[in-house]
Parts: structure tokens; sequence; C-alpha cells
């Protein structure tokens, strides 16, 4: 839609912002049958590589989209780092390994491509300016090629980056903590710099370098000799250079693509709905970039969002089901930003703290504590507070891959998750649940498995209700059990709806 003068009228939800997460949301969206309507300020998207890569719980959410295959070229890692201290891959409680050095241009573009599969095409340039309510929703101003236009919708989604104008427009404040070092980054053309992913830290700094493909490579320099400067300050070339000769004490190859710079700030929305409007991403959380999880756990929101978002338009479910975005995910940011602070501690400050990485590297050494790291930078411990999770654990976890299988065909049960919708997982034949489970079809799918390890905890419950992120929020026997997690999760039954 770039260039085109004219939006729609009416919309049910206006997304603003075509990064990564405002493109996942869009596509959640229309998997789930609701058109957004997807604008950005910028007439194209920027092509810079920014993020780099993926956690194991990103691709983990591609697979169950069956979209992963979109992300070609990605370089598996065979590690995950805490503040630059290495963990074996093994050590996460996941088969899959994260994938390095995959710039956002290239996530924008796959992302962009499985939004316009499903009829979302990015409305460029096209920038949000004000709301104000109607009372059935929001009356939109915003402004394109061809001027001011209103839009009315009856909710609007923030994914507009740290600056949001969504969220100054709702009067959303921040919980914020100010910055205490700066760093400076990147893309250069043959520099011949080694492949340091993890990052080296230096008497006086900290240095990053990946190859991004094409002779480009990365570069992250953190200067502890360079004082903190007003983000709004441009990065130089010869800047970038002459923090690596400082760090390093050796001059910086090859040809400057572009530069930029970021701190150890941080951010945190104070709330992430107001009425019908709702936050995401970097709108609604930003911290060190500490192991690239800013732009895994935006899209990880936008994936417990956008399903949500969708009952509530269709009138499946109360609006109230949208306070379930904000208890479940601000915690995880919560925990975020906790978790990068500590590594920004570790790793970007001077001798100092020397004592206490080696102390962390001995603690690493030992499996149980490896394990709890990997998972945490991996995004693959998250846990959902559910009803029922008291008395079984695993309620609230996401379905792991692997462990449930079709029957009849050697696939992973996650792929069924690839049409958007619950699941219930019959794992034992079960007359009274499936009867039960059919009054919310098609908005449920039931599906026929088998547990493949018969020590898995699923094992003994004779269904599992999967919600359409991935998440289990039931698994028992009892029909009258399944109609109130049903009740919860997918709405209102489609007969019902049907009759009315």
């Amino acid at each position: 839609m770039t260039g085109h003068t004219v939006l729609p009228a009416e919309v049910p939800v206006l997304v603003v912002g075509a990064g990564p997460t405002g493109l996942m949301l869009a596509g959640e969206l229309a998997l789930a049958g609701v058109q957004p309507l997807l604008i950005d300020a910028l007439d194209r998207p920027t092509g810079q590589s920014r993020a780099l890569g993926f956690t194991v719980r990103t691709l983990e959410i591609f697979a169950q989209r069956g979209i992963v295959d979109r992300f070609r070229g990605m370089a598996r890692q065979p590690a995950v780092h805490f503040a630059g201290l290495l963990i074996d891959g093994r050590h996460v409680s996941s088969p899959l390994r994260p994938a390095n050095t995959y710039p956002q241009s290239r996530t924008e573009a796959a992302l962009a491509g499985w939004a316009g599969d499903l009829g979302v095409v990015a409305a460029r340039p096209w920038s949000f300016r004000s709301f104000h309510p109607t009372g059935e929703g929001y009356a939109c101003l915003v402004e394109g090629p061809g001027g001011a236009q209103e839009v009315t919708s009856r909710f609007i989604v923030g994914c507009d980056g740290a600056r949001s104008r969504v969220r100054c427009c709702a009067g959303i404040g921040s919980e914020t903590t100010g910055p205490s070092v700066q760093m400076v980054l990147a893309d250069l053309r043959d520099s011949g710099l080694p492949d340091r992913p993890f990052g080296v830290k230096h008497r006086g700094g900290m240095v990053m370098s990946a190859p991004l493909g094409d002779g480009t490579d990365r570069v992250i320099v953190c200067d502890f000799s360079r004082p903190v400067v007003s983000g709004d300050e441009p990065v130089t070339d010869l800047e970038v250079r002459a923090a690596y000769r400082n760090v390093v004490g050796e001059p910086l190859g090859g040809t400057c693509l572009w530069a930029s710079s970021f701190t150890d700030a941080s951010a945190l929305a104070t709330e992430y709905r107001r009425g019908g409007v709702l936050l995401a991403g970097d709108s609604a959380h930003t911290h060190l970039p500490a192991g690239g999880q800013g732009m895994n756990v935006s899209i990880q929101d936008v994936v417990n969002l956008g399903w949500k978002l969708a009952a509530v338009v269709q009138g499946r479910a109360p609006v109230e089901l949208l306070d379930t975005y904000e208890s479940e995910r601000r915690p995880v940011a919560q925990r975020l930003l906790r978790n990068t602070a500590a590594q920004g501690q570790l790793f970007l400050r001077g001798p100092e703290v020397d004592p206490l990485r080696e102390v962390i590297a001995e603690l690493i050494s030992v499996p149980g504590v490896a394990s709890v790291l990997a998972d945490s930078v991996s995004g693959v411990d998250v846990r959902y507070s559910l009803p029922g999770g008291e008395a079984q654990p695993l309620v609230g976890t996401r379905l792991p891959p692997g462990v449930l299988e079709l029957e009849g065909a050697p696939r992973d049960g996650l792929e069924e998750l690839r049409h958007g919708t619950a699941i219930l997982f019959s794992l034992h034949h079960n007359s009274s649940l499936a009867e039960e489970a059919a009054r919310w079809e098609p908005h449920l799918r039931q599906v026929r498995a088998r547990v493949r390890a018969a020590e898995h905890g699923l094992a003994a419950a004779e269904a599992v209700l999967v919600r359409p992120d991935g998440h289990i929020a039931w698994m028992g026997s009892q029909p009258h059990e399944l109609r109130q997690h049903l009740a919860t999760w997918v709405g209102t039954p489609a007969a019902t709806l049907g009759g009315s």
C-alpha cells in the first residue's frame, strides 16, 4: 500500500508500526480472521540490520506457525551466552538452537511476506498523530501522502518503538532507569573483523563482531572511557573507529555503511492496556539489548496478544480477556529488564567486576545453573500463572517440541498450531470430552495424538488443551473442567454464536 492516498474509514484494529512486532501482530490477527490496518511512518523499510537473530522460543513460535522456512539462511549457534560467558546449547530445554547474525531487514521481509499472504500489507508512509474516544472505539488522526485522514478503529496497538506516539497519546507512563554506559555500533564492508558474536571483554571495554554475509560485518564497541551523550546525537564513522582503537588498541578497517548508538537505559510501561489502546514490543519495554532478546520478546508479546484480540473483536470473548495480556506479559518484561541489567553489570563494567565474572563462570559449569541461565536468555522458561496451575505444574508452560506425535502421522503435534486456533489434543479416547469440545469448533480443533515419552508429565492426562500461542491451558479428563477452560480461553461456543 505504499503511496496509497486513502485508507479505509473504519477498521477493527489499527496497528501502528510495521517493524517485526507490528508485522507479527498483523499476521496473527489475520490468521485468526481479523484484518487489521497496519501503518508505518517510513515510506519503505530501513533495510538496516539492527536486531540480529532469534532466540529458541521465537524459533519455536515460527515453527508452530509453519513459517520457519521463510527465514532462509539462518546460522544456528551451538551455544548461548550470559554476559559473554558461553553456555552449551544442550543446556537449553528445547531441541532447537538459536540463530545468530540474521539481520532485522531479512526478518521484516520474511514476516511481511507471511502477513501479505494473509492479506495484510503495510500502508506507507502514514504517521499516527492522535486519537479521541468515540464510544465504540477511537477516531484516529493519521497523516500520509494525501494529507490528514481520520480512521475509526475499535482497538489501537502501538508497535511504534521506544518513543511510541501511541503510548504518549494514551497517557501511559513508564518506569525508567537512566543510562550509565553507552555503546556504538556499525555495519562495515570488508572490515576483516573476527567472528566473535558473543563479545570479548577488554580492560578498557567490550567488543562484539560478527559477519552478516555479503562481506558485511557488525561491530559493537563499549568504550568505558566514553561519556554517555544524548541518544539524539548522530554517531559518526570516526567515533566508531576511535572507540574501537581505544578498546582494542588497533585500527578498525572497512567502509562504514551505517552507525548508531545505544545505552543500558531501561523503561517499562506502567500499563500494557488502557481501554482499547494496547502496547507491544519497544513501545512497552526497552532495555540493554543483551543477547538480542528485545525483538524476540516483542514478537512473543504479540503472539500472546493476537488471538485474544481477535476473539474480542469477533465477539467470542469479553474484553476482559485482554487483561490477561498485561498480567502474563508484563512480568516477562520485568524479568527481561532484570536479566539484561545483570548482564550489563557483568560485561560493561571495568576490572572491578572481574571477580564476580569468575564466580559466575564457575557456577555456569554446574549443569543446573547452566540450564537456568540458558533457558532464561532463550525465552523457554516462561510460565504463565493460569487457573489450575497450582495442581498441574505443566499448566501455563508452553508445549515443548517433540513431546506429542499426531496419531497416524509421524509429525510433531505443535505443527497443528499453524492454523492459529486452540487445540484439544486427545491422548485417550473420551467421547464426553469430544462432544463437549465440538461445541467450540471451528475456533477449537480436536486432534488425536500420543505422548512420545511415557515419563513425560502429559502422559497421565486424557486430553490437553493448548492455547493458540502454544501454552497449555488445561489437562485432565472431566468435561465440566474442559468447559470452564474453553469458556475462558476460546470464548462463547460457536453454536451459541451462530444461533444468536
